[in-house]
């Protein structure tokens, strides 16, 4: 749905099973703004308060809507493109198409990791975790890309969660994904059988989405002296998007109940993303323990320069960059290509942004907030999430003029190193003495098992050496 190759692998198979009935014979790739101008005709011929059409298509109209239906499923990027809008910036609808670069950076980390899985025939499908700086589109793109499952695939379970109620409902994420299914072609959107806001929907395809929250793994049961509630428990979740992970309550419950509600499939899609809030909680260690491969999912970070026109200011004239500034520059100049794949190079508009903001954090107290929200590499927003008795300024000095490591010592108490050293020689001679059994137990069998000979034999054993 993703991976270039694989679609165009898909279509050709569907054109080699479908071709006698499709009108040329393959399916076409209708231009964006024919397929605009289609959508508007044929709304003009739907009665919504009936739910019914009030006559019958054209035979282009067949052919136009028959296409759509068989392309759609097959390609996010085609589906999104020509029939999926968003809110713009809180104030009017739009396309989600042109995608920002930050969105495009996680569509094609999506593709790539989808195309690699085909061809090495991995049995699991698309789950990540997303780090990545504030208001980068990650949250818009990932319930389009639930709501393009849920709307062309049949029988998909999803589920979409936040931090607490209000930013997973309607005024949150879900928001999002009912936004786009209302504003979906009459012809191209399956239909309803259950619709609750905040809630849920259930569609006539068999493919549904719940709403939870965090906060809601504590659940009243527990303010009741009851346990608190798990995620995912006794359900299956196909697709799925959680966001805010940061600030989750009793986020563990994710790898104690929801990760294994998730099916390994190829079908599986899972979006995991947040801003990091300190070190050392359930979304650093998911983080850390990703990078090494020991979960199923994989990392995407989105530094903030990724999407350029959302960060910047105009220069003023004879605006010089601090020092910092330009060693700042200097560092994504040659850490950037790992994250954004490509040559980076900021723009003055940028850095005069990055100056002035730092500058207002730091003037407030509150560099560590600016550096979380806003991170250039991952070991920075989780680095400095949270407070030190230590500024900022201090700790990137030492860092800058960190030589090599060379050894590690560790200095403990006289009393503690006794203590640690009678430890050692008890364990010592706990496994002596089971070696010592273990070695007599051997001698015996093997003395057992001789052969007997014409008379008495005397077994000796010898004991072992002490």
């Amino acid at each position: 749905m993703y991976s270039d190759a694989l679609i165009a692998a898909k279509i050709a198979r569907l054109e080699t099973t479908l071709g006698s009935v499709l009108p040329s014979g393959k399916l076409e790739s209708i231009p964006v703004d024919h397929c605009h101008s289609m959508v508007r005709s044929l709304e003009g011929i739907y009665d919504h308060a009936r739910k019914l059409p009030t006559r019958g298509f054209t035979p282009e109209e067949q052919q136009f809507v028959a296409n759509e239906r068989l392309r759609c499923p097959l390609d996010f990027a085609y589906f999104a493109q020509r029939y999926w809008l968003i809110q713009s910036e809180g104030q009017t609808l739009k396309p989600l198409y042109p995608l920002w670069e930050s969105q495009r950076l996680i569509l094609a980390e999506l593709a790539r990791q989808e195309e690699s899985r085909w061809r090495s025939r991995h049995p699991d499908g698309l789950l990540c975790n997303g780090l990545k700086g504030r208001q980068l589109g990650f949250s818009t793109l990932a319930e389009a890309l639930l709501g393009h499952r849920v709307v062309t695939q049949t029988y998909v379970k999803g589920l979409v969660a936040s931090d607490v109620p209000q930013n997973s409902g309607s005024q949150g994420i879900f928001g999002m994904l009912e936004l786009g299914f209302q504003h979906l072609p009459w012809w191209l959107k399956p239909g309803v059988k259950f619709w609750n806001t905040d809630s849920h929907l259930v569609l006539a395809n068999g493919s549904s989405i719940i709403v939870e929250s965090g906060k809601s793994m504590k659940g009243g049961l527990q303010e009741e002296g009851g346990q608190k509630g798990q995620l995912g428990r006794s359900k299956t979740y196909s697709v799925g998007h959680l966001t805010e992970l940061s600030t989750w309550e009793y986020a563990e419950t994710i790898d104690d109940a929801l990760m294994p509600a998730i099916p390994q499939t190829p079908r599986t899609l899972f979006l995991k993303e947040s801003t990091a809030k300190g070190r050392h909680n359930w979304w650093h260690e998911e983080w850390l323990a990703t990078e090494q491969g020991l979960t199923r999912s994989f990392n995407i970070f989105i530094p903030w320069y990724a999407e350029r026109s959302k960060y910047w200011l105009p220069v003023p004239d004879g605006w010089v960059p601090a020092d910092d500034t330009l060693a700042f520059a200097a560092r994504v100049r040659d850490k950037g290509p790992q994250y954004m794949r490509r040559a980076v190079t900021l723009a003055k508009e940028q850095l005069y942004w990055y100056e002035l903001r730092k500058a207002e954090a730091i003037h407030k107290g509150h560099l560590y907030k600016f550096l979380e929200e806003y991170p250039a590499e991952p070991e920075e927003a989780f680095q400095y999430s949270g407070r030190s008795i230590f500024s900022i300024e201090t700790m990137d000095r030492l860092e800058r003029q960190a030589k090599p490591l060379v050894d590690l010592w560790q200095v403990a108490p006289h009393g503690e190193l006794k203590e640690d050293r009678e430890a050692l020689l008890r364990e010592l001679a706990a496994e002596q003495r089971i070696d010592r059994e273990r070695l007599a137990a051997e001698r015996l069998r093997a003395a057992s098992a001789l052969p007997e000979g014409p008379g008495p034999q005397t077994l000796v054993v010898e004991s072992p050496p002490e």
